[in-house]
C-alpha cells in the first residue's frame, strides 16, 4: 500500500524532504534545509497508518537530527534537534509544528526551544533516498549518559533509552505511558561533549488512542535531569485544526 504522505515535501521556506512510510506507518527519510543550513539529515517517525479524508486528517510526527550525514560540518548547528508535529490534510497541505531545541549558541540562536508552524506540499520528484538504511547499522561502543532508566518526577511515567548507534546519534526509547509501553527511535547528540546539555528527539505511535507520540527535549550531565515536551498528534477536520498538536512538559530523573 502507497499512502499519499509517501514522496517529497517541500515547505515555503524551500526546504524538502523525502518520506518513505511503512505499511504500518512508520517514517523513515531524509530532510534537505535552506534555512541557514546545508547538507542532507536522517529524520524518522510515525503516522497514524490511513490517508486523510474530508473529516479527519492523517496525523504523523517527526524526529530530525540537525547533523549532516554527507557533509563534514562542525559548526554548533550539529548538537540541534527538532520534533514535527501536525498531519496531512486532505486538501494536500501538511501542517506541521516545528519544535526545534536548541542546546548551543550558534548565529542569532540561544539555547531553548523555537517553536514555528511549516506548511509542506507535495512535490513531483521521484522518491530517492540517498542512504536509507546507515542510521540502521547498530555500532559496538555505545555507551552514554542517557542510557538507563528515566522516572517521571511523581513515578508515573518511565522511558529507557539505549544509543544504537554512535556515529549517526540513534537512539531506542521504551515508554511507558497511559498503561502502554510505547516503541520510540529517534536521535540524541552524541557528540555533545562537554556541551552538558545533550539534545533528543523520538518518534513513535501509541496503539491504544492510535495517536503518533513524539519527545523532544535535553539531558542536563551535571545533574542527571532529563526535561522533555511530549506531543501528541490528532487528526481532526479543516475547521478544528487548532487542535492537531497537543503538547505537555515532563521532568525524569534517573
Amino acid at each position: 500500500m502507497a499512502f499519499i504522505l509517501h514522496g517529497v515535501w517541500q515547505n515555503e521556506y524551500g526546504s524538502r524532504m523525502t518520506l518513505d512510510v511503512s505499511e504500518t506507518g512508520q517514517i523513515v527519510g531524509e530532510y534537505q534545509s535552506t534555512t541557514g543550513a546545508s547538507g542532507t539529515y536522517f529524520l524518522v517517525g510515525h503516522c497514524r497508518p490511513q490517508d486523510p479524508d474530508p473529516q479527519q486528517g492523517q496525523p504523523l510526527v517527526l524526529s530530525i537530527f540537525w547533523r549532516p550525514f554527507d557533509v563534514e560540518a562542525e559548526d554548533d548547528g550539529v548538537h540541534w534537534v527538532s520534533t514535527y508535529c501536525g498531519q496531512l490534510n486532505a486538501n494536500g497541505e501538511m501542517t506541521v509544528i516545528n519544535t526545534l531545541l536548541t542546546t548551543t549558541p550558534y548565529q542569532a540562536f540561544e539555547p531553548g526551544d523555537y517553536i514555528d508552524n511549516l506548511v509542506f506540499k507535495k512535490s513531483d520528484s521521484v522518491t530517492v533516498l540517498a542512504d536509507s538504511t546507515a542510521w540502521q547499522e547498530t555500532s559496538q561502543q555505545n555507551d552514554n549518559p542517557i542510557n538507563g532508566v528515566w522516572s517521571s518526577d511523581d513515578k508515573t511515567i518511565q522511558l529507557a533509552l539505549a544509543v544504537q548507534n554512535q556515529k549517526y546519534g540513534v537512539l531506542a526509547g521504551e515508554l511507558s505511558y497511559q498503561g502502554e509501553k510505547i516503541q520510540l527511535i529517534g536521535f540524541t547528540d552524541t557528540y555533545a561533549n562537554n556541551n552538558i546539555l545533550q539534545s533528543l528527539t523520538l518518534s513513535g505511535y501509541m496503539l491504544t488512542s492510535l495517536q503518533p507520540i513524539s519527545l523532544v527535549g535535553r539531558m542536563d550531565a551535571t545533574r542527571s535531569r532529563l526535561s522533555l515536551s511530549r506531543w501528541l498528534a490528532n487528526g481532526t477536520d479543516s475547521n478544528n485544526a487548532y487542535f492537531q498538536a497537543n503538547s505537555m512538559n515532563w521532568q525524569f530523573a534517573k
